[in-house]
């Protein structure tokens, strides 16, 4: 197979994508005890990750049809994601209103972003180990966007929640900075099936939760093998 100069660019320039999203998303995940003291660190990585899945993935990505769709999905999450953050702490009640639907855009943003991963990464013309850190990358999207969804979860109904387990909210208010990171970090144990003591066991809303995420996770590792591997084995036929 060969390849032009401009194809090799690109193809370098994802790889480095790659490489970039999950040291950001590993970087995201280390600073997850000092967010909780600054709850607007956790934002800026948000933010951080968003740009990077934009400007050094999707803009080399081989998927152009979709290319406006992720970066209008991800203008909107970056918008939201500053808006929400600047409401909890100057107007919590308009910072509330607006949880669900901040939460709903980042929710869509990685999810169309998680597919379009799968997508690039099977029409890799090789299995080389910045494809395999790429892949590694997208099973933590997924990670992330549980944690999103627990936001949700706490906004809506904070009763499915162990408050114990959780740092220490405000009197009177129904979502609190500081609990984000706690639920991010949550949502890494329920992906790898370690479990969580977050979560009320008796709450259906939670157990739900609980399952999407966890069978999210092991659909990714399985599916994204099975393309792997199919590919592979229709080019050896």
């Amino acid at each position: 197979m060969r390849f032009t100069p401009e194809q090799i660019g690109r193809l370098r320039h994802r790889h480095r994508g790659y490489q970039i999203t999950l040291a950001t998303e590993v970087l995201l995940l280390l600073l997850l005890p000092l967010a909780q003291g600054h709850p607007w660190l956790l934002s800026v990585m948000l933010v951080l990750l968003a740009l990077v899945l934009i400007v050094f993935v999707s803009r080399y990505s081989p998927l152009r049809q979709t290319r406006p769709l992720i970066f209008g999905l991800g203008a909107l999450a970056i918008g939201l994601e500053i808006l929400w953050h600047g409401a909890l702490i100057q107007a919590p009640h308009m910072g509330r209103m607006l949880t669900v639907p901040h939460v709903f855009a980042w929710l869509l943003f990685l999810s169309v972003g998680v597919f379009r991963k799968v997508k690039t990464l099977v029409r890799e013309p090789y299995v080389t180990v910045s494809v395999v850190l790429g892949a590694a990358s997208g099973y933590l999207l997924i990670g992330l966007a549980g944690g999103l969804l627990l936001t949700a979860l706490w906004a809506v109904q904070p009763s499915a929640f162990v408050l114990a387990s959780l740092p220490l909210v405000q009197a009177g208010n129904s979502i609190d900075l500081a609990v984000a990171p706690a639920l991010m970090a949550a949502s890494f144990t329920m992906l790898t099936t370690v479990g969580t003591t977050v979560l009320e066991t008796s709450n259906v809303a939670g157990q739900v939760v609980t399952t999407v995420i966890t069978i999210l996770g092991q659909l990714y590792v399985a599916i994204l093998i099975a393309l792997i591997l199919g590919r592979y084995h229709r080019r050896s036929a």
